[in-house]
């Protein structure tokens, strides 16, 4: 796993825990923070997914899925 894929899964974690807190207690822009949070961890990961793709040689790097 390499450091975009860890620092992708963290912020998406932190997005979680954002969305819900925002939930929760009704603060709406919380909630929105959240929603960024997972979308820019989801990016991040699936950047650092392509990455070890190329790494592995797999055909086509573009398909974020790990294989």
């Amino acid at each position: 796993m390499n450091k975009d894929q860890k620092e992708g899964m963290k912020h998406q974690i932190k997005g979680w825990a954002d969305t819900a807190i925002g939930t929760l207690t009704g603060n709406e822009d919380r909630m929105v923070k959240g929603d960024v949070e997972i979308t820019n961890g989801a990016n991040q990961k699936d950047y650092g997914d392509q990455k070890d793709n190329i790494e592995k040689g797999v055909e086509d790097p573009g398909e974020p899925t790990n294989q």
